[in-house]
């Protein structure tokens, strides 16, 4: 089976390389080892599909080689990327914190239209035929040889995305075979990702969910600060702030290096959490220290806290407590402290960080440096992007610069 143009890996940014090159009427086809493209689509932005975000700037998108993404990003923007989904029946809106996604809010009716446009274009798409290599040919052609037999084809765009929610069908093939070409791969770790604390008492704390800011510290130095809602779970911690963060958290961890997250409980700086309390405490001394802090904090952490800071009588009457344990406690609603033993795995994780070495891809074309002919698209890239709707306009972006390359390339 021939074709100028095979793309393996039929998720987000397969589908719409497919969508791009047949509208330049390359003879192009989808080459997936599930059973339907586009599955992974279903479970992004909550099952809502946050698109991209109104919010695109540079420092959105993360790599060992921070220059490699720039001229793809600024030449296919957000204004780019929102006309290309009215051009196929995607109209968008515009929700919290830039957030922009389908009208419908739905990630299925996304990945319907996408379908839809798929079929509309008859674009083959190859499923349950796992690539297990690819052959440069150096005749002008390549071969793919899967499960069930081989394609020719000239052009070669690799979209297998990263090892994210592995259930999906990202396994990290994608890298081994780009591999096989002599590639090098900087190391894969989960991104977007919860993280497990070294703390006793996750058990009784689990569940409670408070609003705070949190900051990210490794080897002392701090790194990033973030405010959202936190949830203690009982492994650890997550919330949109953790998220954030976990992507600093997890490149720490490989590095074997002490992560360390701070959480503010009040989010208010150290002298106002004084002033409160102190006037708090002097109005209603004659209550229970535990019963100065309902309605403050949430109660399942109360007990916690105050055994943290070395109280271990929390009915004694407030006026009882010496200003040592007072001003402990005071610290600690101001800087409580995690430390980070690892992520969650790959399953639970948005993204994963790490790829496909940039410094041997053009960033420009996306097209190997080392095997002519041979592209690259999204995840499997060393590119990652902060949780919103960054790491799918990586998606978009690149599979419009590498099918932009390709037609060229076909035509010369």
């Amino acid at each position: 089976m021939y074709h100028d143009l095979i793309i393996v890996g039929g998720g987000s940014c397969g589908i719409v390389s497919a969508i791009k090159a047949k509208d330049l009427s390359i003879d192009v086809a989808i080459i997936d080892s599930s059973d339907r493209v586009g599955k992974k689509l279903l479970i992004t932005g909550n099952g809502r599909c946050n698109l991209t975000n109104e919010k695109l700037s540079l420092s959105r998108f993360h790599s060992d080689n921070n220059n490699f993404f720039k001229d793809i990003i600024n030449t296919y923007d957000l204004e780019y990327t929102l006309n290309f989904f009215k051009s196929i029946g995607i109209y968008t809106c515009t929700l919290d914190s830039g957030k922009i996604y389908p009208l419908s809010l739905q990630a299925s009716s996304v990945l319907d239209i996408l379908r839809m446009n798929l079929s509309e274009r008859n674009i083959p798409t190859y499923m349950n035929e796992k690539v297990l290599n690819i052959i440069n040919t150096k005749k002008g052609y390549f071969e793919i040889i899967t499960s069930s037999t081989t394609y020719t084809c000239k052009k070669v765009l690799l979209c297998t995305g990263g090892k994210s929610y592995t259930k999906t069908g990202s396994d990290g093939s994608g890298h081994k075979l780009a591999k096989n070409f002599g590639h090098r791969l900087i190391n894969l770790t989960p991104g977007i990702v919860q993280l497990k604390l070294n703390y006793d008492r996750l058990k009784a704390i689990s569940g409670v969910k408070f609003e705070s800011s949190c900051n990210i510290e490794v080897n002392g130095e701090t790194k990033k600060q973030e405010f959202g809602e936190i949830l203690f779970t009982d492994y650890g911690i997550s919330g949109p702030p953790i998220l954030q963060l976990s992507r600093i958290a997890s490149k720490g961890i490989m590095n074997k290096s002490s992560v360390i997250i701070h959480v503010n409980l009040l989010n208010s700086d150290y002298d106002h959490i004084v002033d409160f309390f102190e006037t708090h405490f002097a109005v209603f001394s004659y209550r229970s220290i535990s019963d100065n802090l309902v309605g403050i904090i949430n109660k399942k952490l109360i007990p916690i806290i105050l055994k943290e800071c070395g109280i271990t009588d929390i009915h004694m009457p407030t006026y009882s407590l010496e200003y040592e344990y007072r001003f402990k406690l005071y610290k600690l609603l101001y800087d409580w402290k995690f430390q980070v033993i690892d992520t969650n795995s790959f399953e639970n994780a948005q993204v994963t960080i790490g790829g496909i070495d940039t410094t041997e891809v053009n960033p420009i074309t996306l097209e190997s440096t080392l095997t002519p002919g041979l592209y690259f698209g999204g995840e499997i890239l060393d590119v990652d992007g902060d949780c919103g709707g960054f790491n799918l306009q990586w998606c978009w972006s690149s599979s419009s610069a590498a099918v932009n390359a390709i037609y060229n390339a076909l035509k010369d």
